[in-house]
């Protein structure tokens, strides 16, 4: 009887697993949506073969219904978009599918680019669909469609802020001479510079990721002695280097032309700073200098140093005050008995 019963689960679970390959993963199946789907590969014909099996062999969590009315749409949008890594992929497809599904079952919408990415559209379905997930989420799949909106469209999108993330301690002068030694003892001299760029851009400057594999060597200029950073993007402004690290980054762009990205690497089309990610992984430091962490020991330096908050607002590039104040939890603590002078009205020494 035992025995049975042990052939019978036996049996169930290979029923349960072909059943599951029917669904999702067998190669018939792709291979057939392969044919269907020619045209759409035709738009893009230089792309990795297996991205293409991702998009194909890719299922939402939605009904059958909803998949077929809107799959050709997603299909021929995340073609056009061309993504290049599996990651990229897969969440190119998960996000945008069910935005899609969702889309076409709540408003029977003819789907076209221009029809399906509207700010009022990614609004409701962030406010409808996603409302109990969390600020992380719905913040990383609203950068996902009005990058994809962007992309697609002429459309003047807006994503949510990015959520509060926990902020690490400003990196202590052990460390970042950990740093400096860690980039001097790279093996080849285009290693070396890309490291010595990103110390001096972020440590010394204050830029993010973005900013820093955007900006070139014509960027960098040295005026009386003093570097200067005039940073491209959308926060463009004039950053002077710290003196702490105005030399490494002069090593960095030495005998250099000024098209030259300081940072060089493979471009990602979707997320460009991933090289800087790639680099650092795949040269490993004792203390890792992240653009993020390195930025913030940039402005808690100032904020100890006592520049105005809103000088502080325009070098660093802050749409607002709201990110920045979040770095006075981390900066030196401070008295009312230390600015007695300033309070009573004695004139100050500046």
């Amino acid at each position: 009887m035992r025995g049975a019963d042990q052939l019978a689960a036996r049996v169930f679970r290979a029923a349960a697993y072909m059943l599951g390959m029917t669904a999702k993963h067998r190669l018939n199946d792709i291979l057939r949506d392969a044919d269907t789907y020619a045209h759409l590969r035709d738009i893009n014909p230089e792309m990795p073969d297996f991205v293409w099996h991702i998009m194909l062999g890719y299922r939402p969590h939605v009904s059958s219904v909803q998949w077929d009315a809107v799959r050709d749409f997603t299909l021929a949008a995340a073609v056009a978009l061309r993504p290049t890594t599996y990651d990229s992929t897969r969440r190119l497809m998960t996000m945008s599918a069910r935005f899609h599904a969702w889309l076409w079952a709540t408003s029977g919408i003819e789907l076209t680019v221009d029809r399906v990415y509207t700010q009022n559209n990614i609004d409701l379905y962030l406010q409808n669909q996603l409302g109990r997930r969390s600020k992380t989420h719905k913040w990383g799949v609203a950068r996902q469609l009005v990058a994809n909106g962007r992309a697609l469209t002429d459309a003047e999108l807006k994503g949510l802020p990015a959520p509060d993330l926990r902020l690490r301690a400003p990196f202590t002068t052990p460390q970042i001479a950990t740093m400096h030694s860690w980039a001097n003892s790279l093996t080849t001299l285009k290693k070396r510079q890309n490291a010595w760029g990103l110390l001096g851009l972020a440590g010394g400057a204050g830029l993010r990721a973005e900013e820093i594999v955007d900006t070139t060597v014509g960027n960098i200029d040295a005026v009386n002695g003093r570097v200067f950073v005039n940073v491209p993007g959308p926060h463009p402004r004039r950053v002077p280097v710290r003196h702490a690290w105005a030399r490494v980054l002069l090593r960095s762009i030495e005998g250099r032309n000024a098209t030259d990205a300081v940072f060089r690497g493979p471009y990602i089309e979707e997320y460009p700073p991933r090289i800087i990610q790639v680099f650092l992984t795949d040269h490993p430091a004792l203390v890792r200098p992240t653009p993020s962490r390195l930025r913030a020991s940039w402005l808690i330096h100032h904020i100890d140093s006592g520049v105005p908050l809103p000088v502080l607002k325009e070098v660093g590039g802050f749409d607002s005050y709201h990110t920045l104040f979040r770095y006075l939890e981390l900066a030196r603590p401070l008295t009312a008995s230390d600015f007695t002078g300033l309070l009573i009205g004695e004139e100050i020494v500046r």
